[in-house]
């Protein structure tokens, strides 16, 4: 299914309005109003209906799960005259919105056509105006590619029509296995789309890189179950297409966390030889196998800071776990995290100088986040199950992270400073996200 999209219908502003935009915290901040009226539906029909709820209802939910806007609620809208038969920006302004974005959705050849403006209303101004064409099917993905147009414009950042990566068990005949079948699926980040990568057998631990346009896929494999041939192994698969091979394996070694290096040429995991457990790094032809830490404490769950320069790792060498940061040759070990007893699985924000990170509290995990310039330290779960296994978006504003607060472990979104927390899986058990773009 190939979707078309279609740029720039107008030459417009010059100015953009996020440039040159930082963020120096991670507390609260401030938030743009934006109004967001139902876009005009130029003719009606069941399939066109239904596209153009889709578009509002989706375009709404993601500007406001960025973060940086606040959207004006319906019955603040109702009070405007409507944009359709002209902008009177004054009307707008007495409603507190700073933006304004005017849609229509029509059908032409065959095709769904979705116009969006974005306007200024300070300065009275156009400031963004693209045409999009596709099929009346695929309005949520329209929606998306607007949402990332709109935030790109604004604050240089987009994230609505990225995916994210899973393992979901699926129960087996208990007589004739004693382990659940774990399925890798990958899924709009909102939960929807959903579709499956692997096939049968045990798949975990997912890693995923994008590469100019093909995303390159990393995990686990539990070989051999119930058998003395057990063992783990790192398959790859190139590409989201190809068939996957096998990286790495060892009958009498465990492979495991595997993590793509951000420009998809080498590949950091774990390997447990005769109880002792360190990091390695090679190549992802599979050659070039080098051995990162040497220690006989246990050094597992390996993490690429953006630049593909450093890696993070969780280490048991001071006697229970915590974060250690080391040079992608091995070198310039040090230790990160010190507030708390026991922290693990350490993720590298892909933007800013933050870690986020999980402690453990009687006998439940929270996830944290660290400004690794201060040291400080923003707790963003606490009292609500067990919550693990962070991943941050690719514009680096969200995690996703897996909880079992509702007694079965699902997916959830928050924004990196705490707010919006929103679930996005609801049946089965769900782990090990990574957020790809």
């Amino acid at each position: 299914m190939r979707f078309l999209l279609v740029f720039a219908l107008f030459a417009v502003g010059t100015v953009l309005l996020g440039q040159g935009v930082t963020l120096d915290t991670i507390g609260n901040r401030a938030k743009e109003k934006i109004a967001i009226p139902d876009f005009e539906l130029k003719e009606r029909s069941g399939v066109l209906n239904d596209a153009w709820s889709t578009i509002n209802e989706v375009l709404k939910a993601d500007l406001n799960y960025s973060g940086f806007l606040d959207i004006l609620p319906p019955e603040r809208v109702a009070l405007v005259r409507s944009p359709h038969v002209g902008v009177n920006f004054e009307e707008w302004a007495s409603i507190d919105a700073k933006l304004l974005v005017v849609g229509s959705i029509r059908m032409q050849d065959g095709q769904m056509v979705v116009e969006a403006h974005l306007y200024e209303v300070t300065s009275k101004q156009l400031i963004l105006a693209k045409a999009y064409r596709g099929r009346p099917d695929l309005a949520r993905k329209t929606a998306h590619v607007i949402a990332d147009d709109i935030m790109t414009y604004l604050r240089n950042v987009q994230f609505a029509n990225s995916k994210i990566i899973f393992s979901t068990e699926k129960a087996t005949d208990a007589k004739r296995s004693r382990m659940n079948i774990s399925e890798l699926v990958m899924m709009d980040y909102d939960g929807f789309n959903a579709i499956p990568l692997t096939e049968g057998g045990v798949s975990m631990s997912p890693h995923a890189v994008r590469v100019g346009k093909e995303t390159k896929l990393a995990y686990t494999v539990f070989e051999n179950p119930n058998s003395f041939k057990a063992s783990y192994g790192i398959y790859l698969k190139p590409t989201l297409l190809d068939r996957p091979r096998k990286l790495y394996g060892d009958l009498n070694k465990r492979a495991t966390a595997p993590a793509i290096s951000p420009d998809g040429n080498k590949i950091a995991f774990s390997i447990a030889d005769q109880g002792n457990v360190d990091v390695y790094v090679m190549k992802l032809d599979g050659t070039d196998l080098v051995r990162i830490t040497r220690h006989p404490a246990v050094d597992t769950n390996p993490s690429w800071a953006p630049g593909g320069k450093t890696l993070l790792f969780t280490s048991d060498r001071v006697g229970s776990p915590q974060i250690y940061a080391v040079d992608a040759d091995g070198l310039n070990e040090r230790r990160i995290t010190y507030e708390n007893p026991y922290n693990d699985s350490a993720v590298w924000n892909p933007h800013y100088d933050f870690i986020a990170y999980v402690s453990r509290f009687d006998n439940n995990f929270d996830i944290f986040v660290m400004d690794l310039r201060t040291g400080k330290n923003l707790r963003l779960t606490a009292n609500q199950g067990s919550n693990e296994e962070p991943t941050w978006s690719p514009d680096g504003e969200h995690l996703c992270f897996t909880s079992n607060r509702t007694g079965s472990w699902q997916l959830y979104m928050v924004l990196r400073n705490g707010e919006n927390l929103t679930q996005i899986t609801r049946s089965g058990n769900n782990r090990n996200p990574v957020w790809v773009p």
